[in-house]
């Protein structure tokens, strides 16, 4: 039985064809690889688990730098495949994407899923020169940004290059998700492990900068958890930005890194 706090989180009921937009990313996906032929990602294996791969996805020229983005799916659905087609933009601009995958809830803890993810940048990292954007959405726009607090575990040498780092519709806060029926009855979250896990309650460790975006249709607390980090993190020491996205809702939000010339892409690549 759903409460406050399931409804406050609930992104596929505030967006009334969420269904729709989850088939388009399927099939867009699928078309989008088709079009590369048989320039298709190379899928590298950075765990034992078998969903420990991440795909690597290279621009026709030189690259700039390499974008690593992690799926949405609060920890515990969807998948890196549904999201191919968002490598578009970052791709034209001379970028290689990186699209991590890692284990769900309730097979393994989020713990060792965050720490999943850590090491699937480490072997993105060990695979690729030049600096690093990493960006994430939903419940990965959670795990990008707990990759950079300074209790991660995130290696050096990887966390150095990392020029920004860019929350779509994150969640920094976990423990608003305790208090719910329908997420919490997969994770099995305590209020301790929960605060240990949100980025927002805990201390920033990184050279780069933030930038927390949300679209402006969205969730309030999809909002709240967005400035939250940002002003947190600004008050650490982090160069932090929270960003309205207007008219764009939960799903529309990631439309933008399709194309090379939205603000969303450009941030994800930046070239100075």
């Amino acid at each position: 039985m759903s409460n406050a706090w399931d409804r406050a989180y609930d992104n596929r009921a505030a967006v009334t064809d969420a269904e729709d937009w989850l088939a388009a990313w399927e099939h867009d996906a699928d078309a989008f690889r088709a079009q590369l032929g048989e320039n298709q990602p190379a899928e590298r294996t950075y765990g034992v688990d078998a969903r420990e791969v991440f795909d690597l996805f290279e621009p026709d020229g030189d690259a700039a730098g390499t974008l690593i983005f992690v799926h949405g799916g609060y920890w515990r659905a969807l998948s890196r495949e549904l999201n191919h087609q968002f490598a578009a933009g970052a791709l034209a601009r001379n970028w290689r994407v990186a699209f991590i995958e890692y284990p769900l809830c309730p097979d393994v803890t989020l713990e060792s899923l965050a720490d999943a993810v850590i090491a699937g940048i480490h072997a993105v990292a060990g695979e690729v020169d030049g600096p690093l954007v990493l960006a994430g959405h939903s419940a990965g726009g959670h795990l990008v940004t707990h990759a950079v607090t300074a209790h991660s575990g995130l290696l050096a040498s990887a966390r150095r290059r990392i020029r920004r780092v860019i929350s779509i519709s994150g969640l920094h806060d976990l423990r608003p998700i305790v208090a719910t029926t329908d997420i919490n009855g997969t994770l099995g979250l305590s209020e301790h492990r929960a605060t240990v896990a949100s980025p927002a309650l805990q201390s920033p460790n990184l050279d780069g900068d933030l930038i927390c975006v949300v679209g402006g249709d969205e969730l309030p607390e999809l909002k709240r958890q967005t400035y939250l980090l940002a002003n947190i993190w600004t008050g650490l020491g982090v160069t932090a930005r929270a960003v309205e996205l207007a008219g764009e809702h939960h799903f529309s939000v990631l439309e933008g890194l399709r194309s090379p010339a939205t603000a969303l892409t450009r941030w994800a690549t930046p070239s100075d």
